[in-house]
């Protein structure tokens, strides 16, 4: 076995230098021969003979190994004889340099002071022994030092190297028997492969792994955002950064850790309130076996009368901290969050839809909705019923009609590759519409009026066409064309029971023309007769707000220029125009309809402003606001309440599906 290279003490080196490299023999001779044997492994076998000596006389032996010619105490590395009759040797399996050349003498030492060489041999050295793995401590923890045990490795730490995988270790200590190293934290996989090179020379063993980290406990397992959990277990790492804590796919912020604890928060970005729990330590993960709960949010008190678009403030518990991942829903609508926390939410009630004029309050996160036990009561004299209008409704047909008690408007669907016009029917129970079809194809700029028995409709097309539509047999026919030019936007009422037309635009021309001239059919007798004609201001005056009071048409506004704030009624006894109280201000696009012998008129100036006119004292006041601007759009009024729907931006840029209900 290979005895540590050491040097020769000064001492011995002085008492030695006294003699000659080849002393003096005594009276018999003394001879010396060294071998030198290399094994194709690595290593170097040496042995030598003596003569001349007893095995008694002899007080050390051994050889001396140098990169230099003539080895002597000073320039090798000894090597300690074994003694076997008349020769020793020994064995050196490591510390050697592949290729390289050394010089080798043997020497014997008779008592204290008389030394004898053999001859120098050469050889050129195969390297070291390959170093043998025998055992390895099986499991430790990152930074763990470990333990390695075999055969051939070397004292000298600095000519070994071992390898976790791809990655050093350093090390702490070593012979030829055991090398004590740390595991490295930077080892890419849980059970490394382990190499050990000495002088180049390498051997793997393959029986080491990381330790598994196990969770015994987490406490609480409900719980709310940002609250401390703390994980109980084995084989953690001490240092946090090398551990990973995830819900479901959510890493959380570790914020203490040791072998055993983990101390983290619930991450604000959990994806659902139901996650299991996974720890990533040692390279490896675990996961418990019960999943972490959420915190159902609460809501302790709402405000219970409000109105659309009025701030409110929830009260509760356990809503997120940032505020926007949470929802509020007012029945079926969604709120904009202002601002909050986790007690309080800051919202606007939306505008609707509340078809019930109530609302329930709710909260989600994640997918926990809460409900507040207390319904709202929704205040607004104008309450938006649905957002869902089946029909694209802007300046088209420019009003609802009634008929036998029912309300219809004529308009294109939502597809918008669907050119058609279709009538739909208004179910006034759940604000519903049903779609039919109709026998004729006409004009954007068209109009719509019933008589309360029946509907009729101008087309606006070249033709003048002018048609009727029986609710009752749901038959169309077709009557007496228009009598008056063509038209867009014409102005129309019902009186007693005859239909009126007139005023109205042409546009198709690149200069527009301006109508006055109104017709009244009868649909008694199929005719139409011209009546007086309009004695307002009347340039390009379309899409007007036209109310019907006590057999008395009112129409106004459809202003082109912002001196047109007059109004007008028509009496058909007398077939005469007169003007009434002016509008509050000059506006277009908008809608105009009667309720419990009041005229309305909505939109104005594309605003959220409705207008009431009082036809006894002859005079304007302003009403109820709508919750959102509008214009273009329609109204009617049906068993005692009232409806307008549909809308658009002065430049087209939006269309509204909304529809609102008035109770006043």
């Amino acid at each position: 076995m290979l005895k540590n290279f050491f040097y020769v003490y000064i001492l011995l080196f002085l008492v030695l230098s006294c003699q000659k490299d080849d002393p003096t023999p005594p009276d018999e001779e003394i001879n010396l021969t060294v071998f030198v044997s290399v094994p194709q492994p690595g290593g170097v076998n040496l042995k030598a003979n003596y003569t001349g000596l007893n095995q008694s006389e002899i007080t050390e032996s051994g050889f001396l190994i140098s990169s230099q010619n003539v080895p002597n105490f000073n320039n090798s590395f000894l090597v300690e004889g074994i003694i076997i009759n008349d020769q020793f040797e020994n064995t050196i399996n490591t510390d050697l340099v592949y290729n390289n050349n050394y010089f080798v003498r043997a020497y014997v030492k008779v008592g204290n002071t008389d030394v004898y060489y053999s001859d120098e041999q050469s050889f050129v050295s195969l390297g070291s022994t390959p170093p043998v793995i025998n055992e390895v401590t099986k499991q430790a923890h990152l930074l763990d030092t470990i333990t390695i045990y075999g055969n051939y490795f070397s004292n000298k730490t600095n000519n070994i190297k071992v390898l976790f995988g791809d990655e050093s270790s350093r090390i702490i200590a070593s012979n030829d028997t055991i090398i004590k190293c740390i595991v490295p934290e930077t080892v890419k996989r849980f059970d490394p492969p382990i190499e050990v090179k000495v002088y180049e020379k390498k051997v793997a063993n393959n029986s080491f792994s990381l330790f598994k980290p196990e969770i015994t406990s987490i406490s609480p397992l409900n719980a709310t955002f940002r609250e401390e959990l703390t994980i109980i277990g084995e084989h953690f790492d001490f240092e946090k950064s090398r551990n990973k804590v995830y819900f479901g796919n959510i890493e959380a912020t570790i914020t203490y850790s040791n072998r055993n604890t983990l101390k983290i928060l619930v991450p604000d970005d959990l994806e659902s309130s139901s996650e299991q729990i996974k720890v990533i330590a040692q390279l490896q993960e675990t996961t418990h076996n019960e999943n972490f709960q959420l915190t159902p949010p609460q809501i302790s008190f709402v405000t219970k009368d409000v109105y659309a678009n009025q701030d409110i403030v929830i009260q509760g518990a356990y809503f997120h901290p940032i505020k926007d991942r949470n929802k509020i829903i007012f029945e079926n609508a969604d709120a904009n969050i202002i601002s909050g926390g986790t007690e309080t939410l800051n919202t606007k009630i939306p505008y609707g839809p509340f078809p019930r004029r109530k609302a329930i309050v709710k909260v989600q996160l994640l997918d926990i909705l809460v409900e507040y036990e207390i319904e709202l009561n929704i205040l607004d004299k104008w309450v938006m019923v649905s957002n869902e209008l089946p029909f694209r409704f802007y300046r088209s047909l420019n009003n609802a009609v009634v008929a036998n008690n029912n309300a219809y408007v004529i308009a294109p669907s939502k597809d918008i590759s669907d050119e058609k016009y279709y009538l739909w029917k208004f179910n006034p129970n759940d604000f519903s519409w049903e779609q039919s079809t109709i026998p004729f194809s006409m004009k954007w700029s068209g109009v719509a009026e019933a008589n309360n028995d029946k509907i009729f409709v101008y087309t606006a097309k070249s033709d003048n066409a002018f048609w009727e539509f029986d609710p009752l047999n749901q038959q169309w026919n077709q009557l007496d064309d228009y009598p008056g030019t063509r038209r867009d936007y014409a102005t129309h009422f019902s009186l007693n029971g005859d239909v009126y037309i007139g005023m109205g635009a042409d546009y198709e021309p690149y200069t527009s023309i301006s109508n006055k001239d109104f017709y009244r059919f009868s649909p008694s007798n199929g005719n139409w007769v011209s009546i007086a004609d309009f004695t307002g201001e009347y340039y390009n005056r379309t899409e007007t707000s036209v109310f019907t009071i006590a057999n008395i048409a009112y129409v106004g506004n459809g202003a082109s220029n912002t001196g047109m704030v007059d109004f007008w009624s028509y009496l058909p006894n007398s077939n005469e125009w007169k003007r009434i109280a002016d509008f509050p201000y000059a506006s277009n696009y908008t809608a105009g309809f009667e309720l419990n012998g009041y005229g309305f008129v909505t939109g104005a100036g594309y605003g959220i402003e409705s207008w009431k006119y009082d036809p006894i004292n002859n005079s304007w006041e302003q009403s109820y606001d709508i919750g959102k601007p509008r214009g273009g759009h329609f109204s009617f009024s049906l068993n005692g309440k009232a409806y307008i729907g549909g809308s658009g931006s002065p430049v087209g840029s939006f269309t509204s599906y909304e529809l609102y209900e008035f109770k006043p």
